[in-house]
């Protein structure tokens, strides 16, 4: 079975396509050996051609930098064995052709090969009719230089750029219905990713692997997590705010904790970068004031890729990928131990610096 893997956005990248091509390779034969799958990989002219005996359709609709593949046939580039080809087609339906051209020494242009094409087919199959617009069967040539390849179907990748390509980040993943969303989205865009979950429950602990493992699905490389006991990091922290009257900064603190924890584990494991599924005004926590505040002593890019999103387009990509369906397979409500009764969703950075510098030295003991 072959394979032409066809990409978009590494075109642009110039200099540096041949590093993205490579990239891209190799994350297809890591999912493959994963699989226990075996093939050949080849780079020609902007396209990856891919040989193997099993179907590998499920492994390149999950791999970031395809834009389209299709499974095809080869053909060496002379136009009278395409020609040949052409007239042992076999159609009896509404069709087109369509031909792309990336060889430059090949003697007709696009358009005029495909009507060339296109007649032979008519003449060997009277009942076939052609329809540029509600055709039945695009036939397709892609013309290199030595080889050509003749497929009928095209099928869509997921986009994006190699994983790989843009560094490390750790990512904040809960049970809830952004975080695995964030996470894909960074995938797509060439970060490799490793979770950091606070544990506040059973349940949710195992919708977070489960969402660990559709990631990895989309992640050529396993996926590492760190598990930290919520209760533990912030409730040394909640006791002191609650002597000094201050319990509704709880949550800000909390979401600062986090950040430092993550970063912690960024540092050990070589990532740049937190990543959080935090949109703008969605909870009290995530007001424009409090995103500042929770992040004014934190010296670590924080990336939230569904800062300007609305619910609505985060459930779209979550059911697009599968995360939804985890999302609601059971009940969900906050497990938070500290949520107060009126969490602040105002806040002012050098009032929490303040009061941060007061309490930090009781911040890291242990309660029971």
């Amino acid at each position: 079975m072959l394979y032409l893997i066809r990409y978009s956005e590494i075109g642009t990248k110039g200099d540096n396509r041949s590093f993205f091509e490579g990239l891209l390779a190799r994350n297809i034969k890591a999912k493959m050996n994963e699989k226990g799958i075996s093939g050949d990989i080849k780079i020609e002219q902007a396209r990856l051609v891919v040989n193997t005996e099993t179907n590998i359709n499920d492994i390149l609709k999950k791999t970031f930098g395809i834009a389209s593949f299709s499974i095809v046939k080869k053909i060496n580039t002379n136009p009278d064995e395409i020609k040949s080809f052409f007239s042992n087609l076999k159609v009896d339906k509404k069709f087109r052709v369509s031909v792309n051209r990336r060889s430059k020494n090949f003697p007709y242009s696009s358009q005029e090969f495909a009507g060339i094409l296109g007649e032979i087919v008519l003449k060997n199959n009277p009942q076939a009719k052609v329809d540029l617009e509600n055709y039945d069967i695009n036939l397709g040539l892609d013309i290199g230089d030595d080889w050509s390849y003749f497929y009928d179907n095209i099928y869509d990748g997921p986009g994006g750029i190699p994983v790989r390509s843009q560094g490390k980040g750790v990512v904040l993943i809960s049970g809830g219905i952004d975080s695995p969303v964030a996470a894909y989205l960074m995938l797509k865009r060439g970060m490799e990713i490793s979770l950091i979950h606070y544990f506040q429950s059973s349940r949710l602990l195992e919708k977070v692997f489960r969402n660990k493992e559709l990631l990895e699905e989309y992640s050529p490389y396993p996926i590492e997590i760190k598990i930290v006991d919520h209760r533990k990091l912030l409730g040394p922290t909640v006791l002191k705010l609650r002597k000094e009257g201050k319990e509704r900064w709880t949550c800000l603190f909390c979401k600062n904790l986090m950040y430092k924890e993550a970063e912690k584990y960024a540092k050990e494991i070589g990532a740049r970068a937190i990543v959080t599924g935090e949109n703008l005004g969605q909870v009290a926590s995530q007001t424009l004031d409090n995103l500042a505040t929770i992040e004014s002593d934190f010296h670590f890019p924080i990336f939230r890729p569904l800062i300007g999103f609305d619910k609505l387009e985060i459930e779209r990509i979550s059911e697009k990928i599968g995360a939804f369906d985890i999302f609601i397979s059971v009940a969900s409500s906050c497990d938070c131990f500290f949520l107060p009764p009126r969490p602040k969703t105002r806040s002012d950075s050098s009032e929490f610096l303040e009061l941060e510098a007061k309490i930090i030295g009781e911040t890291h003991d242990n309660i029971d």
